[in-house]
């Protein structure tokens, strides 16, 4: 009977060194997790970092090109269509215009991106969409053959009516109080920034000189070919171009 009892007392210790032993080697295995994460957690966050918001590359400086107002509007007069005087007026008509093939909307594509829009409303000449599309061919070619990633360029601001016009001229002496953006023929692209996607359908606005630069020159190809006339708007950052 006491041998007996002495193997079942010798069985829990031994039980309890084994526990105490696989205790020891989790708290080891956890504390060697716990000091590999904190070690690796600044280099992948600054990879991360540097993925979603990707650090400026090259300086920006874009070929300027100086066709001046009066040469836009007397195209815009040309090829588009009456503006509108009020914001009212714009939504009252634009269904007939659009249904009339007039203008068409411009959205988001493969090509570029539409800013957020404050001051004017997304929508151009069938002849300006045409325009976008083949500048943005044009564009992400060039990119292609000098290694680079596939950009979207950025469109800021498209038509507007005299009210937009007049509210924007307060807050923008650098506004015309007739400009050719009351047509549907005429849009703005920033030139300081591009737009990439970095991860899944994550996207960031970055600065690579190389790409503005080749923006420009595609511009200026399509400008030089007669297809439209620009400003490069220094006050402002970008290209205002009116198509022909």
């Amino acid at each position: 009977m006491t041998s007996i009892k002495l193997k079942n007392r010798n069985n829990k210790k031994h039980r309890k060194r084994k526990l105490k032993k696989k205790v020891k080697i989790r708290l080891a295995v956890f504390s060697f997790l716990i000091l590999g994460s904190v070690l690796l957690y600044f280099p992948i966050k600054n990879k991360i970092e540097d993925i979603l918001h990707p650090p400026a590359v090259g300086t920006v400086r874009v070929d300027r090109y100086q066709d001046f107002n009066a040469v836009h509007l007397i195209h815009a007069k040309r090829n588009g269509t009456s503006p509108f005087k009020t914001n009212k007026e714009f939504e009252d008509g634009i269904g007939q215009l659009l249904k009339d093939d007039k203008l068409v909307k411009i959205t988001d594509n493969e090509y570029y991106r539409i800013w957020p829009l404050s001051h004017s409303h997304p929508y151009l000449t069938p002849k300006a969409e045409e325009f976008l599309e083949d500048l943005g061919k044009r564009f992400q070619k060039k990119l292609d053959e000098k290694g680079l990633p596939a950009y979207y360029f950025q469109i800021s601001s498209l038509l507007r009516t005299k009210e937009n016009q007049k509210n924007l001229s307060r807050s923008n002496g650098n506004a015309a109080s007739n400009s050719s953006h009351m047509y549907g023929t005429t849009f703005d692209i920033p030139y300081t920034t591009v737009v990439k996607r970095t991860f899944l359908w994550n996207e960031a606005e970055v600065t690579d000189g190389n790409a503005s630069k080749l923006l420009s020159e595609a511009i200026g190809e399509l400008r030089k070919e007669g297809r439209c006339v620009v400003v490069t708007e220094r006050k402002e950052a970008c290209f205002h171009i009116t198509v022909k």
